[in-house]
């Protein structure tokens, strides 16, 4: 099969590249596949390559760095096949370090995918997969994508020993009529392949509308006018013109002054939440662009949430949302069937109106819900909480109630966080490893040090003494000084054994 491609509107120094770059990209697919590709300069191409910015007439205009990449539509009349790319975005079209640019061949093969019919694949190694990787491409398509384009085009023939060309046949003169009927050029309003996709990054444009060319309409409108009477003159009325209501624009949290609603690790990123925007960090930091809006990502989330109270992943790399007296279930960006369901299917009490935090604790690798001054283990085979449930929060020593969020990083260490801090969680004591909260926006999200922010050397405090070796203290005469020093230091080697065989022997899993 022979798909036909155009590249609209790329003139700038580097179309050469960027051709390239598109001829490559449909190579992938025609390597696994019956199919194979010519450039054509025609507006009935197959498919048609738009690079746009913003509103570009379609119905879903771009919105600017580090927002939508790309996007594309599935075969068909019209835009069909169409792929879009924002103009704005930083791309990278030639090997070798990209920095912060997008691997534009790695999106244009995503893009390609749906212009020939493939939808999202949830294998995360997938061309297909609906989150955007910087990935080298290779011209041999993983598994599942070979198989999904093979099923819709054939399996690429395989040729048995050299190639013979045929015979020249002999010719017979004869007379032949073609009659050719263009494609219809109707606009049907058919949806891009996903809610535009939604990448590791997205990215603006000044307004360009794009049409494909289009026989002009000419109508003709015949109207008639009722005769005009004099009427009776009417007592003249206030008018206001009656505007079109405009939905208030939401404020985008600052990076470095803000509290967090919810924090996460998902598919080794981690994202964090406040209200209903979020921030994504991978392994270079902060994605540009972000925050941006949740239900950019998540579009089937409810429309008017305020905030997100908890994120955690499951053991099926599910993404459960909890909001208020409800939870989400996602499998990546799609809502799972049955989705969304009360606290109180989970076992939760019908009082519950919020969850404060989800986590997946390292030292066990069980999922804990915190509320106010109370925590529940979850029992991830039977989707409920334990029976001998809930307990006190003041077990987790040093993290108090009423926290904000907490989750289970990549080095397993859990972070807990309240306010503009966080503090690392020592499993093996069961209590804070360092007493005084860390500033977040100093660790997540990388924020310059303030003027005013106090060493951490300078908050160490000294060891305390208990209150009642100070009064035992002050009644030793002061002739015993030599006494009281070795039964003092009796006293603390005796408690430091205890509190080393305590914790030696006992598992703190056991008691949380």
């Amino acid at each position: 099969m022979v798909f036909g491609l155009s590249l609209v509107n790329w003139t700038m120094e580097d179309a050469p590249q960027v051709r390239r770059a598109l001829t490559e990209a449909l190579s992938v697919w025609a390597h696994s596949s019956k199919l194979t590709f010519r450039e054509v300069q025609s507006d009935q191409a197959d498919i048609q390559v738009l690079f746009a910015r913003g509103d570009h007439g379609d119905g879903y205009k771009f919105d600017g760095p580090g927002m939508v990449l790309a996007h594309a539509f599935y075969p068909g009349v019209g835009r069909g096949g169409d792929a879009h790319f924002d103009a704005d975005e930083k791309w990278h079209f030639t090997d070798g370090e990209r920095g912060d640019a997008t691997n534009f061949l790695g999106v244009a093969v995503h893009e390609f995918g749906h212009s020939l019919g493939l939808g999202h694949s949830s294998d995360q190694n997938a061309i297909m997969y609906p989150w955007y990787h910087d990935n080298d491409v290779d011209i041999n398509l993983p598994a599942d994508d070979r198989n999904a384009i093979q099923q819709l085009y054939g399996a690429k023939e395989k040729t048995w020993g050299p190639f013979k060309p045929p015979q020249r046949p002999k010719t017979i003169p004869t007379t032949t009529t073609t009659t050719t009927t263009r494609r219809p050029l109707v606009y049907y309003p058919q949806y891009p392949s996903y809610e535009p996709y939604e990448p590791r990054r997205r990215y603006p444009y000044n307004n360009n509308p794009y049409h494909r060319n289009r026989e002009p309409l000419t109508t003709t409108t015949t109207t008639t006018y009722r005769p005009r009477t004099d009427s009776p003159p009417r007592p003249t009325k206030n008018w206001h013109p009656r505007r079109q209501p405009t939905k208030p624009k939401k404020l985008k949290p600052d990076n470095c002054h803000t509290t967090y609603d919810a924090i996460s690790l998902i598919r080794r990123e981690i994202f964090i939440f406040r209200g209903q925007f979020l921030w994504r960090i991978g392994d270079r930091g902060l994605y540009p662009g972000y925050p941006t809006e949740t239900r950019r990502l998540w579009t089937e989330l409810p429309e008017n949430y305020s905030k997100i109270d908890a994120v955690y992943e499951n053991k099926d790399r599910q993404i459960v949302f909890f909001i208020g007296r409800y939870y989400y279930v996602f499998d990546s960006v799609m809502l799972v069937r049955g989705y969304p369901q009360p606290l109180t299917s989970l076992g939760l009490p019908a009082s519950l109106t919020h969850i404060d935090a989800a986590f997946v604790w390292g030292h066990n690798n069980r999922t804990y819900l915190t509320s106010g001054t109370l925590y529940w283990r979850l029992d991830d085979d039977t989707g409920r909480v334990e029976l001998d449930y809930p307990r006190d929060m003041s077990i987790w020593r040093g993290i108090g109630y009423n926290i904000d969020a907490a989750f289970k990083y990549s080095n397993g260490k859990t972070y807990f966080f309240k306010g503009y801090g966080y503090w690392e969680f020592n499993d093996d004591l069961m209590e804070v490893a360092h007493p005084r909260p860390k500033l977040s926006a100093r660790k997540w999200m990388n924020c310059p040090r303030q003027v005013n922010e106090v060493d951490e050397e300078q908050t160490w405090t000294a060891p305390l003494i208990s209150e009642r070796n100070e009064t035992m203290a002050s009644y030793m005469p002061s002739g015993a000084s030599g006494i009281r020093n070795h039964s003092q230091r009796g006293s603390l080697i005796c408690l430091t054994l205890l509190l080393i065989s305590h914790w030696w022997w006992s598992d703190p899993a056991a008691v949380v």
